[in-house]
């Protein structure tokens, strides 16, 4: 990592939580298609993997019309609900003084991306951004992160990829992208260890150190 210039962080799970929105607008869709509502338990682990990935599990009304019950309540939920993971600010702080480009790459629709953005004053930090919306393929297809590297004009050769899902991890792998797995708030640790990232964490607070040893 020595020559390394870009950080394409994921959102959900790896700097913010808005578990709490999307566990609401997920029961708000479900409950509009006549189907039971599912426990927060339930609803979490699927957090960073596509909607199309989770439904199947709750329900097999068309998905097409849960998606859209679902975005109909997000507008509403996602983005009120969402804070920032501990430490995370500080990290971010320390690596925009360290000189490292920051972008997002996440499944989440580039509107709500931007509304978290705007909400905690990230703009600062990051160069650019791309959301689930912008690509034909989400995670685990790589298509999202050459999508975000594209637009701040740089290749997998000085990028690397935080994120904390096993989606990340095939994403980045898929296109030879070095790989920082962080230890999610809801995804499942074991799972996450066996898809083999270049490098795993307990916490975001760890890599800051992490890079600066690799880079020194």
């Amino acid at each position: 990592m020595k020559n390394l210039q870009t950080i394409i962080f994921d959102l959900d799970g790896t700097l913010i939580d808005s578990s709490d929105g999307v566990v609401e607008a997920v029961n708000y869709s479900l409950e509009k298609m006549g189907e039971p509502l599912q426990s927060p338990d339930k609803i979490k682990p699927f957090i960073g993997f596509p909607l199309s990935v989770m439904y199947p599990y709750f329900s097999d009304k068309p998905l097409q019309e849960l998606y859209a019950h679902f975005q109909t309540k997000a507008a509403e939920t996602v983005v009120a609900s969402t804070v920032v993971l501990p430490g995370v600010e500080d990290v971010l702080a320390q690596l925009k003084d360290s000189g490292y480009t920051m972008t997002i790459a996440s499944t989440k629709i580039r509107k709500h991306i931007t509304g978290v953005i705007d909400k905690f004053g990230w703009d600062k930090y990051f160069d650019a951004y791309s959301g689930g919306d912008e690509v034909k393929r989400v995670k685990p297809a790589p298509d999202i992160f050459s999508l975000t590297m594209d637009k701040v004009n740089v290749d997998n050769s000085t990028s690397i990829v935080v994120g904390d899902t096993i989606n990340d991890v095939y994403a980045a792998q898929a296109i030879e992208l070095t790989v920082i797995a962080v230890h999610s708030p809801y995804g499942d640790k074991e799972e996450l260890i066996q898809s083999k990232p270049n490098y795993i964490l307990d916490s975001i607070e760890e890599l800051v150190p992490l890079l600066k040893g690799k880079t020194d």
